[in-house]
């Protein structure tokens, strides 16, 4: 993974936060849960100046970008182990931007080495590691360090977290944000843990690239 710093200025993100409170009426809800909405989106407009910024931002990681894709997220749960299944058809190269809109270090992304290229496949590497737990070595304790709880697995009495390699943990910084292979396994941390806290909103692009980086 890469941390990609200071990417999005004051005014840049003044300007997404704006293009949001002006489109509510694209907005849609991606996740509703016992009649609770958890994610809403808003597709960043490929014609919109606010996706120039997007293109800017692209191009300076990649220089044969194949097909972009942006949004304007604002979620109300705690993200579990996934992948992002995005241009899963693609024969490019898939990758993840997550950047942050505010400066909220109690919002992480955590990321780890290991990649599926479906969620059929997560499903068996799930599975997997249930079967093969108690033969498996620990390679870190992150879940005693980060706020995970909601990753814990029921079944098993243990966290897979524990079991996988880890990449790097973001916190949350007004206008960085942090790139990576869209099939690495990653999750949030539990941040709805602080009441305080309502919402998260970020801004996320996936890109599809003829070429293969280093991340």
């Amino acid at each position: 993974m890469i941390i990609c710093q200071n990417e999005l200025s004051n005014l840049d993100i003044e300007k997404f936060k704006l293009y949001w409170n002006q489109n509510q009426d694209s907005v849609y809800t991606n996740w509703i849960q016992d009649d609770e909405i958890l994610d809403r989106r808003l597709i960043i407009d490929d014609k919109s100046p606010e996706m120039e910024i997007v293109y800017k931002i692209c191009s300076k990681y990649f220089s044969k970008i194949e097909k972009v894709w942006s949004a304007y997220q604002r979620q109300n749960f705690a993200h579990q182990i996934h992948i992002d299944d995005y241009g899963t058809d693609s024969e490019g190269f898939v990758y993840t931007f997550v950047f942050s809109l505010d400066t909220q270090p109690k919002f992480k992304t955590i990321v780890w080495k290991e990649k599926c290229f479906s969620n059929q496949k997560l499903h068996e590497l799930v599975q997997l590691w249930g079967q093969e737990r108690t033969n498996l070595p620990k390679k870190t304790n992150i879940s005693e360090i980060e706020d995970l709880e909601h990753t814990f697995d029921q079944n098993q009495n243990d966290y897979m977290c524990d079991y996988l390699e880890l990449d790097g943990v973001y916190a949350y910084q007004a206008g960085s944000g942090v790139l990576f292979s869209a099939k690495q396994l990653h999750c949030t941390n539990n941040w709805t843990k602080f009441k305080d806290i309502p919402y998260r909103d970020l801004l996320q692009i996936h890109i599809i690239s003829e070429e293969k980086i280093k991340c």
